[in-house]
């Protein structure tokens, strides 16, 4: 069967090569039809090629064929079932293939599409995504580290254990199953606007047709990344156990880098689409959005950064350096020789005005975008340079990010307020009445809440309080703004009243389900501010005895040591368990448990169990303002030592996490975009109609 594998993983090369070869062969020579026709049936030939080469892996998982050396790392015979699927993803070797697969499927559905309502673009698209799933298919044919296929050999002295290594014990967790796809859709998926957008440019497309489909599938993109960066939080605070959801990690930044710029990016190309403007930007947006997305692939997998998410240390570094260049050199040429065709139809008219604010937007979120870039690099940069690695703190991150990250919500929230063209100071003050008064009640209302247990007060406390201010003044005068409009819409058409406010965000999409998702922003930023109000402490105590700290109550209810699952020959992990209960004011406010897991490490070339992991299990006992958050520490002189942290507003990010999704997925799908949205059997009409005059 791996015989099999690697004869199609191979033949992989071939249809890409040929794809990508006779599409600029096409380019050259347009009157050559068949060209276009055979780097069609390449793309599907390919596309059949990369879909039975991870068939066939997850075949090998799910069988457990432990002669394939990506399966016996992989694939532990008493971990339960569907890790085996979620194996694919979890090595370089598999995630490769599937980053691969993603890139080829996704190919085929925006050539399939473009063929249709863009022709001129198609060979051009086909080109730029054939070469670079040309890329990745190279790499896996001559990089040992990355064939999936790869067998055991006699010379290499190898030993397969009988039940396999398994999962990277930090991956055994419920996110596992879907935080890397949806990570991968979104990291990938940015490969088509790009192709669509330098296929336009190179064609000299100066319509404004191309934009929409570039649009959708940002949003497509730009939508997972989130989720996946999100839920990429939620796995960190279940299963790493310090206590956060965020610490600057490189692979962190990795995924939040192109979220950044492709979030600039949908601001902006809304500005070439009304104004003409901003055309240069939205180019350069759009190729610095794809090229952090191989960027961030390159950091997990090259080993030039140090990261609990990243791949084991590999020679894959060079190869991606190599294509980045290239790529920013292919950008930069494509850019400067059509020049032309990007310059602005209109001037700006006045810097009091959304466009503007637009533009100040793209400043801030690139500069946010070089901060987080230099320090992610600065350890590898300071390595390169001086011979010794020198480690960023996220205090570092914290102190430019910070107030960075509220002027970005502050003009999220002033966005909506200015007009096109040219907005009065007069009408600014006027339309922001509604959410300055919101702000400055926030504002001072958070701070007569904290002051009463606050000590003492620094700038993160200072930046939070301005969060909640700034926070709320997003909120309201989104609020505001949809009861204007859904007001307006009632009193036109006579519906009922939530009706009309419903139907208000479907009349008009692309703006209402936006700001939307601007209120689950700043629920997030209300949710991050509150960290800083957070205390932590160590308590050490004996199994039965309790102890208080910041006003809860810890009792130790129970303490054991097993191997676990409890009757295997040989236990998956030993586990030192502590049951908790956490009391408030003498009432039982939650009981968890929380668990130091050890697992063996089986060593395949010494042939034995080498070395040991340790997990941490956190017992989190959750309200809707606090989370009580423990984990054991190990213990001092017999007695357990317990790291707790009281962490403020919590439930607030998930609700926020929750509201993104929803307002996202509604933002994305085409729900509403009909004369008639249905909802069972209630038929509502989407754009107002006028009521009846009553005789």
């Amino acid at each position: 069967m791996h015989l099999f594998g690697s004869i199609v993983f191979n033949l992989m090369l071939a249809t890409a090569a040929y794809a990508a070869g006779s599409a600029f062969l096409y380019l050259r020579r347009p009157d050559r039809s068949r060209l276009m026709a055979h780097a069609r049936s390449a793309l599907e030939l390919h596309l059949i090629a990369v879909s039975i080469s991870v068939l066939l892996l997850l075949y090998m998982l799910v069988s457990a064929d432990f002669s394939i050396v990506y399966v016996a790392e992989h694939v532990n015979l008493q971990l339960p079932f569907f890790y085996r699927f979620t194996s694919l993803w979890a090595g370089q070797a598999g995630s490769m293939l599937w980053w691969n697969f993603l890139v080829v499927a996704f190919s085929y559905l925006a050539v399939r599409h473009m063929r249709r309502t863009e022709p001129a673009l198609e060979p051009y698209i086909i080109a730029i995504l054939m070469t670079l799933s040309l890329f990745f298919t190279a790499i896996g044919c001559f990089a040992p580290t990355s064939d999936p296929f790869r067998v055991f050999q006699e010379g290499e002295k190898l030993f397969a254990h009988a039940e396999g290594r398994g999962l990277n014990p930090l991956l055994q967790h419920w996110a596992m199953i879907i935080h890397p796809p949806i990570l991968y859709f979104g990291y990938v998926s940015f490969a088509v606007p790009f192709a669509i957008a330098m296929a336009a440019l190179l064609n000299g497309n100066s319509s404004l047709n191309w934009i929409k489909y570039v649009r959708r599938w940002t949003i497509f993109s730009w939508f997972f990344l989130g989720v996946g960066i999100l839920l990429g939080g939620k796995w960190a605070y279940e299963e790493l156990g310090w206590g956060g959801y965020w610490a600057w990690d490189p692979v962190e930044n990795a995924s939040l880098m192109p979220w950044l710029t492709a979030t600039a990016f949908l601001h902006s190309i809304i500005v070439q689409e009304r104004r003409g403007m901003l055309k240069v930007w939205n180019m350069v947006l759009v190729s610095i959005s794809f090229i952090m997305t191989v960027v961030g692939t390159a950091l997990t997998r090259s080993g030039v950064v140090q990261s609990v998410h990243a791949f084991a240390q590999s020679n894959l570094g060079w190869f991606f350096l190599a294509f980045i260049v290239v790529t920013v050199a292919f950008c930069t040429y494509a850019i400067i020789k059509r020049y032309d065709v990007l310059k602005s139809a209109q001037p700006i008219e006045s810097l009091l005005s959304r466009e503007v604010g637009f533009l100040f937007n793209n400043v801030l979120l690139l500069a946010s975008l070089f901060i987080i870039f230099f320090g992610t690099m600065y350890p590898t940069l300071s390595e390169w340079i001086s011979g010794h690695r020198e480690s960023v703190t996220a205090e570092w991150f914290n102190k430019f990010m910070g107030p960075m990250g509220i002027a970005i919500l502050l003009l999220t929230g002033i966005g909506p307020l200015l007009a096109w063209r040219v907005t009065t100071v007069s009408s600014l003050l006027k339309n922001a009445r509604l959410p300055l008064l919101a702000a400055a009640i926030a504002g001072i209302g958070s701070w007569l809440i904290t002051k009463q247990f606050v000590v003492e007060w620094n700038s993160a406390r200072i930046m939070a309080i301005t969060t909640f201010a700034v926070s709320a003044f997003v909120i309201a005068g989104v609020l505001e703004e949809w009861l204007r409009a859904a007001l307006s819409r009632v009193r036109y058409t006579q519906e009922f009243f939530l009706i009309g406010m419903l139907m208000t965000l479907f009349q008009n999409k692309r703006r209402f389900l936006g700001y939307m998702v601007h209120v689950s922003l700043a629920i997030l930023f209300a949710g991050f501010a509150g960290l800083a109000f957070g205390t932590e402490g160590r308590l050490i105590l004996n199994p039965g005895e309790a102890q208080t700290f910041a006003g809860y109550t810890v009792h130790v209810e129970n303490y054991e040591e097993k191997g676990m699952p409890e009757g295997a020959k040989v236990p998956l992990y030993g586990t030192r368990m502590v049951t908790l209960g956490i009391y408030r004011d003498n009432k039982l406010i939650g009981r968890d448990t929380t668990e130091i897991r050890t697992y063996p490490m089986y060593n395949f070339r010494e042939g034995r169990y080498s070395d040991s992991q340790n997990t941490s299990e956190p017992a989190i006992i959750s309200t809707a303002f606090t989370d009580v958050y423990l984990q054991l520490g190990g213990d001092e002189k017999g007695r357990l030592v317990l790291q707790m942290w009281i962490n403020p507003l919590v439930k607030w990010v998930w609700a926020g996490f929750g509201f993104f999704i929803a307002m996202g997925l509604l933002l994305l799908l085409p729900i509403g975009e009909k004369k008639i949205l249905s909802l069972g059997w209630l038929k509502l009409r989407v754009a107002p109609e006028k009521a009846p005059i009553s005789p």
